[in-house]
């Protein structure tokens, strides 16, 4: 079939009209959608393509503002500004209650305590010279704290990364309830070492819940890091004299802390950090099997209580640190080659470190913080801490970044429902029975963030295509069905990226008859993930790859009573969309960081009411649509286990995105021919916490007998 002179004319119409709707840098400015995640490259090629828009826009606006298109587009756009004003009102008053950590609560010895013993005045060391030099060092300005000169402990950073502190909880506002020295239960002495000021793991614990009423924030997180100094007494001289004995002791150490543990737990935390001791550094093999006996009973402790806790295997980050100094930043990672001076100390001087190199105990030179992974003999140095809290944080995000896999699919399915609701608007025009056979195409911008301070998000951009095929009965019936194809990569905050592909079948129905109106549609897609998750650990990128499939199923009801006035046609619209996806369960390769991941089930069920009014200028007609939502989904979480050593799994919150938002809607259907009919649209939605999408679409529609 060839087309006339006029109806090429018409298609090129239809063409401009589609570039303005769906590209036009004017529309966007003024809704004040544009996504801010952007990368800079998008910027460039956005911004070229905003200009050839603009200036299409400004040749179209002219034959535009003289033309009885632009008398009845303004009666529509007075419907749409009062309809839209109703519909966001309510939206832009929801927010999601995403969970929020609102204290970062720490116990534990050394490897967490943020300078505990500062106020104290000393830490009680048996070596009296010690505690003199600690009192000397905090009177010229030192922390206290068990790391180079000035820097954070890991409990800060991973503290500071949801904008929280961790100071010491024996300073105003402190949280940080670690002393260095700490053993699990057991209280320093004179015959069993340490510091003799220091609290154990478990009475810090307790100390906490007895100031709270025996209430713990569930709204904060907890890092719980101790054992080590068990392990030094029981293979010091006043130790158990045999290994049974040894791996025994630490044993039961590891469950009198799981207990504890658990007791906080009951109380009402619910996000805990428990990393292992770091076992694969011992030179002596028989304190490494002990120390990974006592890590093992400490997890399957807490994981036989029921404990939902986060388990940290720093001794892997240890490992690889200690393979590959070089690509860590690190020229010294021995004990022996350590960032401060020692002042004449054996152990523990890092609790003594200055800046100034007149100090007994001085940084080696101003960077040493950062060319040494150790500050002392045991205690790690800046760079060593801020790689430890990078882990940690790994940890407690990745299962909300794995998440977005299955919110992109239901943000997806979106489109292609809204892209077949086009098409039945355009078969509902139709006079006389017989088929139509129509494709359209649709790009938008997405922006996922959690609304949780310090967590991710991810921005994309879908593209998607449809094409299909319906036929109307006389008695007003539609049945039709199409198939649809769709990808997009969204980009992860941190790093890393992944790929969805989805390729949907659709069958859909009506019964379009009369000034009341309804359709269903009900669509099944197979989904394909191609994930490369980057994490941040210290100056490098850990590389984490993963694959998976899911399904998507979803049915779709709409429906509206028309109303006629003159050329304009108003009404009510409301609609109903119920989506299942389902994610399967990977595994990652490729670090210490890497995952695996159980599967997912994202319940969605949607609702929308609103205001559809179009007017019929025999050429065009251009139509506005403003629909209110709510999202009627529960919540749920993301399974996540270690690769790199046998653990329990743990489950985290998926992201949380507000339930009640507004979707606006500015469109233009267009006959080209008897034969044809083009649309093109633009889609914007504005409230929903977490969620900032707008797009295009541009559809044509054959209709034959």
């Amino acid at each position: 079939m060839s087309l006339g002179s006029d109806e090429l004319s018409l298609l090129d119409e239809f063409c401009i009209i589609a570039t303005l709707f769906a590209r036009s840098a004017h529309l966007r400015m003024f809704l004040n959608l544009e996504s801010q995640g952007a990368r800079s490259g998008a910027v460039e090629v956005e911004m070229v393509g905003q200009m050839v828009a603009g200036h299409m826009a400004s040749v179209v606006w002219r034959e535009f503002a003289t033309s009885r298109f632009a008398k009845g587009f303004l009666v529509t756009a007075a419907v749409t500004v009062v309809t839209a004003a109703m519909a966001i009102a309510p939206a832009m008053m929801s927010q999601a209650s995403a969970q929020s950590f609102t204290q970062a609560l720490v116990f534990g010895d050394s490897t967490v305590d943020s300078g505990f013993y500062k106020v104290v005045g000393n830490p009680g060391s048996p070596f009296l010279p010690y505690n003199t030099a600690f009192a000397n060092a905090i009177a010229a300005g030192g922390t206290g704290a068990p790391t180079s000169a000035g820097a954070l402990m890991n409990s800060q950073v991973l503290a500071a990364f949801f904008g929280l502190s961790a100071n010491p909880a024996n300073q105003p506002g402190g949280t940080n309830f670690a002393t260095s020295g700490a053993k699990n239960t057991v209280v320093n002495s004179l015959t069993n070492g340490g510091f003799l000021a220091a609290i154990p793991t478990a009475t810090q614990m307790a100390n906490y819940l007895a100031a709270n009423g025996g209430h713990a924030n569930s709204n904060g997180l907890y890092l719980i890091s101790s054992g080590g100094n068990d392990a030094s007494f029981a293979f010091s001289a006043a130790g158990p004299p045999l290994q049974s004995d040894k791996v025994g002791y630490l044993v039961g150490q590891a469950n009198l802390l799981s207990s504890a543990i658990s007791n906080l737990a009951a109380a009402g935390a619910r996000t805990i950090i428990v990393p292992d001791q770091t076992f694969s550094l011992p030179t002596n093999s028989l304190r490494r099997d002990a120390e990974l006996a006592y890590s093992q009973a400490l997890w399957s402790g807490l994981a036989a209580k029921g404990v939902n806790f986060i388990p940290a295997d720093f001794n892997a980050v240890m490992v690889a640190v200690l393979a590959s100094p070089s690509s860590f930043g690190f020229p010294f990672v021995g004990t022996t080659q350590t960032a401060c001076t020692n002042g004449g100390f054996a152990t523990a001087f890092a609790l003594l470190c200055l800046s100034d190199v007149s100090a007994p105990v001085h940084l080696k030179q101003p960077d040493a913080g950062q060319t040494h992974l150790f500050a002392d003999d045991e205690h790690l140095a800046a760079e060593g801490q801020r790689i430890q809290a990078g882990y940690y944080y790994s940890l407690l995000v990745a299962p909300s970044e794995i998440s977005f896999l299955a919110e992109n699919a239901v943000q997806s399915r979106t489109i292609t429902v809204a892209g077949i609701q086009d098409q039945i608007g355009i078969s509902r025009q139709r006079p006389t029975a017989g088929f139509n056979v129509w494709f359209n195409g649709d790009v938008s911008s997405l922006k996922i963030s959690n609304p949780a301070p310090g967590f991710p998000g991810d921005p994309s951009t879908p593209l998607s295509g449809t094409v299909g095929l319906d036929y109307k009965s006389t008695n007003g019936l539609l049945l039709g069905g199409a198939f649809t194809t769709g990808a997009q990569t969204p980009g992860f905050d941190l790093g890393g990226k992944f790929k969805q592909k989805e390729n949907a079948g659709s069958v859909y129905g009506g019964y379009l008859r009369g000034p009341s109106w309804g359709s269903v549609i009900a669509t099944y897609g197979a989904l394909n993930y191609d994930v490369n998750r980057i994490v941040p650990i210290g100056i490098t990128l850990q590389n984490n790859h993963g694959k998976t499939n899911g399904s998507n199923v979803s049915v779709a009801l709409q429906g509206g009573h028309d109303f006629a006035l003159g050329a304009m046609t108003h009404g009510p619209v409301a609609g109903l969309t119920w989506q299942e996806v389902k994610v399967g369960g990977f595994t990652e390769t490729g670090s210490f960081t890497s995952l695996a991941f159980g599967g997912q089930t994202r319940e969605s069920l949607i609702s929308g009411v609103g205001y559809k009014a179009s007017y019929d200028l025999g050429r065009f007609r251009p139509y506005v649509q403003a629909v209110w939502n709510h999202e009627y989904a529960s919540d749920r979480t993301v399974r996540a286990s270690l690769t790199t050593i046998e653990a329990p799994s743990y489950e985290m919150p998926a992201v949380k995105l507000g339930r009640d938002w507004a979707t606006g809607t500015l469109g233009t259907m267009m006959n080209i021919s008897s034969a044809f009919t083009g649309i093109a649209s633009f889609t914007a939605q504005a409230g929903q916490t977490g969620v900032k999408t707008y797009g295009g679409r541009v559809g044509l529609n054959y209709m034959f007998n």
